[in-house]
């Protein structure tokens, strides 16, 4: 590259950094303080915890990796347009590409980071997430239960919680169908975790046990005053037991066994994640691409950089959800697996052609119109305008 070209990658690239960042953190924090809370975290259970929740981070970066990118391109383009370097660059009779190329590489440097957190680094993640849901413990129950919601903590294993105070559960509900033969349902008035060395009991107080069985409906009705649940009884019996499609290795997806219980109840699950793998390193591509289409041409400083950013992220935002809407046809359809490629590179066709023809979107008459309304509406709720009603009333 040659030293503007470099200028203008280091530039977007610093920017993207630091979108991502931003992203991520706030993203990341959201995810753990909807499992967590904080006041009942005792200082033994916060070093776990929080491992179990960085394992949550590849995940949540490849998901916004593509949006850093859009947002950082734009910026730094609409930078360039600020400072009057971009006029000087066309002005110098240097070609769009001069420009296009530092922010077409720097989507494709976060498609290969992309595909390396999609094939490697991000089931691995996901693994060393759910393994230690898995190795559920006191600390576990308290902390990554909501109360009042019922959270479904093995296929088949429902439990919902009241209030928590401290290792006391109040109003403790639970529901295991896992053993296809019988139906076991709990209901405490008040539980209490139990550690002892390595094992971790749940103790039921003054509660009843609803049992039915599968062959003939019948049920009985069991009261109790104590009841010990062996929370053992949630770990998986074997390394391979519900095991996500997420944490399989990609070779794993691609020659799937045939005996996997998994892959013959639902193929279509592995079918998905293998093509959200491979599909999921065009849209960072697909959005710097779409960043050069609203943002490239050279501007006057009487033009905003609003518009350009607001059609930047109008635009990754609608080209993401269609990525959605095709992997959730997948489920229902395999053969429609297709059109998860197929959207991401209609798009980076869309955006080729539009920059061959030196389309300037942000110009068209169209959104021109939509920010003039935009503006108006703005000024009509400025505080200035306010402001000048109120002292006309008086």
């Amino acid at each position: 590259m040659s030293l503007l070209e470099r200028y203008i990658f280091r530039r977007a690239l610093v920017l993207s950094l630091g979108s991502l960042a931003s992203l991520v953190v706030i993203v990341w924090v959201v995810q753990a303080l909807q499992r967590v809370d904080i006041v009942r975290t005792s200082a033994s259970a916060a070093g776990n915890i929080f491992w179990i929740a960085l394992m949550l981070i590849p995940d949540l970066a490849a998901g916004v990796i593509p949006f850093a990118v859009v947002i950082g391109a734009v910026q730094a383009l609409n930078g360039l347009n600020a400072d009057s370097e971009r006029a000087v660059i066309a002005s110098s009779g240097a070609s769009g590409f001069v420009v296009q190329k530092p922010i077409l590489l720097l989507g494709l440097l976060a498609g290969l980071v992309i595909l390396f957190n999609s094939h490697v680094l991000g089931p691995a993640a996901q693994r060393g997430f759910y393994n230690g849901l898995r190795t559920i413990n006191a600390d576990a129950i308290t902390l990554f239960l909501q109360p009042g919601r019922f959270e479904e903590l093995q296929d088949g294993l429902t439990i919902s919680i009241g209030e928590v105070r401290g290792s006391t559960v109040e109003s403790l509900f639970m529901s295991d169908q896992r053993d296809p033969t019988v139906d076991l349902t709990y209901f405490a008035k008040e539980a209490t975790l139990l550690e002892r060395g390595e094992e971790s009991y749940l103790l039921l107080n003054d509660g009843q046990l609803h049992r039915r069985t599968a062959a003939d409906g019948a049920v009985s009705i069991i009261q109790f005053q104590t009841y010990a649940f062996d929370l053992a009884d949630l770990r998986p019996e074997t390394d391979g037991d519900w095991t996500r499609s997420s944490e399989r290795p990609t070779a794993d997806l691609v020659f799937p066994d045939a005996n996997d219980e998994d892959y013959q109840n639902k193929p279509q699950s592995f079918t998905k994640e293998l093509a959200q793998r491979l599909s999921d390193w065009l849209y960072p591509v697909a959005f710097a691409l779409w960043a050069l289409v609203v943002a490239s041409q050279p501007r006057t400083n009487r033009q905003g950089a609003g518009p350009a950013m607001g059609l930047g992220l109008a635009g990754a935002l609608f080209l993401k959800a269609l990525g959605f809407v095709s992997l959730s046809l997948v489920e229902r359809d395999m053969r429609l697996q297709f059109i998860v490629f197929l959207i991401p590179a209609a798009s980076i066709a869309f955006s080729v052609v539009l920059l061959r023809a030196s389309v300037n979107v942000s110009d068209l008459a169209i959104f021109n119109r939509l920010g003039d309304g935009l503006r108006r509406v703005g000024r009509l709720f400025s505080p200035s305008r306010a402001s000048g009603h109120g002292a006309g009333a008086r």
